[in-house]
């Protein structure tokens, strides 16, 4: 037979159930945080200039990547010409119009940045970025 113990109070609070709901709600944040990666392929070398701007992209964006063959990349997909003429045509037509940013390799030929920003020009596109990498200068 038990025999019950009536001078010990059991008044603590078990925090099994805590601890589970906070790390269930750890979990359910990490999950559903998402990390947006800007689109920088590590194949392209901006170049480098002395004037301090910003790379990061507002999600208003579009942006170019130009490689040094001359290769079009938007959202990591490989565009011909006329593809990104009319990615570039919907997004002029975006709610708000979107800006563009050309992001080209340094040792791409100019022809290249020249033919995506006369198209932008062509479109009605007139606010265009230049990416480019900040190095300070020594003094």
């Amino acid at each position: 037979m038990r025999i019950q113990d009536n001078t010990h109070d059991d008044d603590s609070v078990n925090m099994t159930p805590l601890i589970d709901m906070v790390f269930l709600l750890l979990i359910f944040f990490l999950v559903a945080t998402t990390i947006a990666q800007d689109e920088r392929p590590k194949n392209i070398n901006l170049p480098i200039t002395g004037t301090p701007k910003a790379l990061s992209a507002p999600p208003d964006e579009l942006i170019i990547n130009i490689e040094k063959d001359g290769k079009l990349r938007v959202g990591g997909l490989i565009l011909e010409v006329e593809q990104l003429k009319a990615a570039l045509v919907e997004a002029k037509e975006a709610e708000p119009p979107r800006n563009v940013l050309i992001r080209a390799d340094q040792e791409s030929l100019h022809k290249y940045f020249a033919t995506v920003a006369g198209m932008c020009h062509d479109v009605g596109i007139a606010n265009l970025n230049i990416g480019y990498v900040f190095e300070p200068q020594n003094k």
